[in-house]
Order: C-alpha cells, then structure tokens, then sequence
C-alpha cells in the first residue's frame, strides 16, 4: 500500500507539471495580447471576470453532479482536458467570445484539478507528510511555470501568439498519461451543501485568511501587472517574463532553504511571516521608482509565498478532519473561485478610478488582515 500511495504521488507530481505548464500562455500573456489588440484595463477585466464567473456556474450546476459519481482520476482527466482546450480555443477563436470561453474552460479545469489533487494528496500522504507534499507541489509547479514564462517569450517572437496557442495547448496532453497511472478509486463531493458541513472554528479562519489574500492576489496579478509595466514604466513583453519568472524562480530557490525551517517551526506563525513578507512586497511596488524595483518586488514575493502558501495549505489539512476532506476541499474551492472572478474586475475598476498602484494598496491592506486573523488563531489555540 506504501509503494502504491508513492506512486500515485510521484504520478500526481508529473502531471500537474504538464497541467501547469500548459497554462501559462494564457495566464501571463493574454491581457499583454489583448492589450495590443486595443483593449483597455477595465474591458479585458470584464471579459476576465465574466469568463470565470460562468466557468464557476457551469462547474456548480454540470460538473459537480458528475464528480460526485466518478473517480478522483476522472476528475484529473477532466482538469486536463479543460487545459487543453483553454489555449486551443483562442488557436480557434482569438476574439471576445474565444476569450470568455477559454476562461471558462480554464475555470472548470482549474477547479477539478485543485479538488482532486488536493483530496488525491491526503488521501495517498501520512499525515506527518502534509508539509512535505505540500511543498514539493509548491516547487514542481513553480518550476513549471519558470519554464513556461520564457519558452511563451520564445515562441510568440519566432511564430507569434496564434501558433503559440496551439503549441501551449499541446502540452497539455502528457497530464493524461501520467493521470492514467494513478490508481485512486475515492469518490468526492465538491459541490456540498453549507448546512451539512461543520467546520471548526479555526478550520474557518484558516480559510477566511486564504480567501482574502486570494481576493488581493486576483486585483493585483497578471493583468495589473502588464499594465504597469507596459504604461508606467513603458518596458516591453520580455518584461512579463522577468517579472514574473524572478517571483517563480524565487519561490523555487526560496523552499529549499525556508522548507526546515517551517517543518520545525509552528505553522501559524510560518503563516504569518510568510505574510508579513507578502506585505512588504505590495509596498515594495507602492514605493518603487523604476521596474527594477518591482522586480525586487516579484522576487520578495516569491519568498513570502515560499513561506507562507505550504504553511497555510499544511494548516488547513493539519485542521480538516479526516471524514470531511472531500466537502471541505470543494466548499473552500468553491468560495475560492468566487473571489477570482470578482479579482480581474475589481482589479480593472480600482486601476481606472483611482490608479495603477491602487490594487497594491488593496493588497498591502489585506495581507495586513489576514495577518491579524493569524494572531487571533494563535491566541485561540494557546
């Protein structure tokens, strides 16, 4: 049984490789590409918003019925298709329609996978190994998307973004095979009704601190960041790459050395220096005077996350008891899903009425929240 739960994670680990690399076209360049297709922050914040929106709704109403009957391997099969189809739909369709529908594709898929990796991972991991998983997921999938910040660069400037679609589309088609040899016949429930799920008190805070920052994260990620760096400091596609690749490469340096440490260390308090971190960064941006300090910025970003994402993942598994991983999973996914629908609008509205640092502000101000619901956690479980 050991060997075979190992192997379900090592063949977990590689296609969630393959998942995440497949979808960094669409995830860091698109509003880069709508952007030169001529539409401003508040519009591609709506196509955005709405294409998550009803990706949520059709996951609600279709494919949670379906996921409460199938295989968590079903579920993963599902979540690779959807990557698939999430770059090859603007290959097809490179318009507003092809954008909400790659949107919606790339939510559905999004929630299967978390869903089913999340449950897939307790369910084949000891509990003493929550931490450990939790950060190998953090380096693989951040390796990942290192490489697909800069193979995206490399492709849009030899055979442009349409090819470039097809190519990132493709590469999805190793999840399927690596997904195969998983054998998990768990079922799961990610679409539970409230009233029949009693979470903790500190299950709730747990997920409440997620949930705000997520919400910060969504005003204040790709989209505001091309259009800070392309308005405010007039730097070039390439820029996306470095940006974002420095908050990737930091993440995957940063968990060797800050992985012990956590491991040894309370996870509440991880969590909160993790975030404190996460602060520092926002402001980091607010202060800067030339891109190189938002990549100091990026960089600071990626050891917060370091610190605080396994930490906060490790704590809400540590508080999910063992006969509600499946309703907890899908209920805190769902509420997930919600605040990133509401982030690329939000984002948009915040940068057109009050300014491109604004979503920064929002952000400092919400890490500032959560690492309050942190302290009052550690007070409570004293």
């Amino acid at each position: 049984m050991r060997i075979l739960k190992k192997r379900n994670i090592k063949n977990l680990y590689f296609g969630i490789f393959f998942y995440s690399l497949s979808g960094m076209l669409v995830s860091f360049f698109l509003p880069f590409f709508l952007k030169q297709e001529g539409l401003n922050i508040l519009e591609i914040g709506v196509l955005f918003t709405i294409g998550i929106a009803v990706g949520d709704l059709v996951m609600s109403l279709f494919f949670a019925n379906i996921q409460k009957k199938i295989k968590l391997k079903t579920g993963l099969y599902i979540s690779a298709f959807f990557s698939f189809f999430y770059s090859f739909i603007l290959y097809l369709f490179p318009t507003s329609i092809g954008i909400i529908a790659s949107k919606i594709s790339g939510e559905v898929g999004d929630i299967t996978s978390k869903i089913s990796l999340d449950v897939t991972s307790q369910h084949n991991i000891h509990k003493k190994k929550h931490l450990d998983v939790s950060y190998f997921l953090l380096i693989i999938t951040s390796f990942a998307m290192l490489i697909g910040l800069f193979l995206a660069v490399l492709l849009i400037k030899i055979v442009g973004f349409t090819f470039s679609f097809l190519i990132f589309a493709l590469l999805a088609i190793p999840s399927f095979f690596y997904y195969k040899q998983i054998d998990e016949r768990t079922r799961f429930k990610p679409k539970p009704r409230f009233s029949n799920l009693k979470l903790g008190e500190n299950l709730k805070l747990i997920i409440a601190s997620e949930m705000l920052y997520r919400l910060a994260l969504g005003t204040s990620f790709a989209l505001v960041v091309t259009f800070l760096i392309t308005d405010k400091y007039s730097a070039g596609i390439n820029w996306i790459a470095y940006l974002f690749g420095g908050l990737y490469l930091s993440i995957l340096l940063s968990t060797f050395f800050v992985r012990k440490r956590v491991e040894n260390y309370n996870l509440i308090k991880s969590s909160i220096i993790g975030m404190f971190i996460l602060f520092l960064s926002a402001v980091a941006v607010i202060i800067s005077t030339n891109i190189y300090f938002v990549l100091g910025a990026m960089v600071l970003e990626g050891i917060g996350a370091s610190v605080w994402d396994p930490a906060a993942r490790a704590l809400c598994w540590k508080n999910t008891p063992e006969e509600i991983r499946e309703k907890t999973s899908g209920y805190s996914m769902g509420i997930r899903k919600l605040v990133t629908a509401i982030g690329p609008l939000l984002g948009g509205f915040l940068v057109a009425y009050l300014g491109i640092l604004a979503p920064f502000y929002f952000k400092a101000v919400i890490a500032l929240g959560s690492i309050g619901i942190y302290f009052y956690l550690l007070k409570i479980t004293r």
